[in-house]
């Protein structure tokens, strides 16, 4: 099988300028958001699905269950690309179940690429972004579940605990001002060669705005935004997000 790696992190921390930079490397593919977590879920947690007991509970079928989500991880990737090493790019890989199918089904930690962010400036990214679709701002209801907080606690668990390992972090101001260092740092944790990358982002693939225009909208050369978040929050607010910065504590 092709080298699998994998693409979370936190929403509006560079996610998608990322993907798009390292996809200038004709040795890699990073996938759109990508529905491969929950194909092979689905696949995965049918064998302890006491309705397919019968069926599944054979020795013979229980030795075929690694083969078989082997195999679906095959025949889904070389659809898309015959690059050897894939990069997948879904938040919730992140979270500590899905870490534990990994390894049981690959045989080893699943790297994991995450950018991060000051919380303060990601509320604030969002507040533009609804605001430009004219969407009235409201943290409890927009940002629950898996539009901030969902990623945030699972990447948080995930710091904390036995797995950690398997989080390389990166900071998006880090990726915007020192850009090739960063990518180096990348190669590094992924263990694999270094490429010179230039700063002109464009996506190869279009990216589903989830009904949010612009939500995945690049710049034609990265470079940093310079609107400040306190245009938009109080200083309450900031010092109020940035208490839950977990990583740099």
């Amino acid at each position: 099988m092709n080298n699998l790696f994998l693409l979370g992190g936190l929403p509006r921390s560079g996610i998608t300028v990322l993907s798009s930079l390292l996809n200038q490397n004709p040795n890699l593919y990073v996938t759109t958001t990508s529905p491969f977590i929950e194909i092979l879920w689905r696949n995965y947690s049918i064998w302890d699905d006491s309705d397919y007991e019968g069926e599944l509970g054979t020795d013979k079928m229980q030795n075929l269950k690694i083969p078989f989500l082997e195999n679906i991880t095959e025949s889904f990737y070389s659809e898309l690309t015959k690059v050897e090493n894939i990069i997948d790019k879904r938040r919730q890989w992140q979270g500590i179940t899905n870490i534990e199918m990994y390894k049981e089904i690959y045989g080893e930690l699943p790297k994991i690429i995450c950018p991060v962010r000051s919380i303060d400036e990601i509320i604030v990214s969002y507040m533009k972004i609804f605001k430009s679709n004219g969407i009235e701002w409201d943290y409890d209801k927009l940002m629950k579940n898996n539009r901030f907080e969902t990623p945030f606690n699972q990447l948080k668990e995930t710091f904390e605990s036995e797995y950690a390992e398997c989080l390389h972090l990166v900071e998006y101001n880090d990726l915007v001002d020192n850009s090739q260092k960063t990518l180096e740092g990348i190669y590094n944790f992924l263990g694999l060669p270094s490429f010179n990358h230039s700063l002109n982002t464009k996506a190869t693939e279009k990216e589903s705005d989830h009904g949010l225009v612009g939500l995945h909208t690049l710049r034609p050369v990265l470079g940093r935004n310079t609107t400040k978040s306190k245009s938009y929050l109080t200083d309450v607010q900031i010092n109020k997000y940035n208490k839950q910065i977990f990583w740099r504590n």
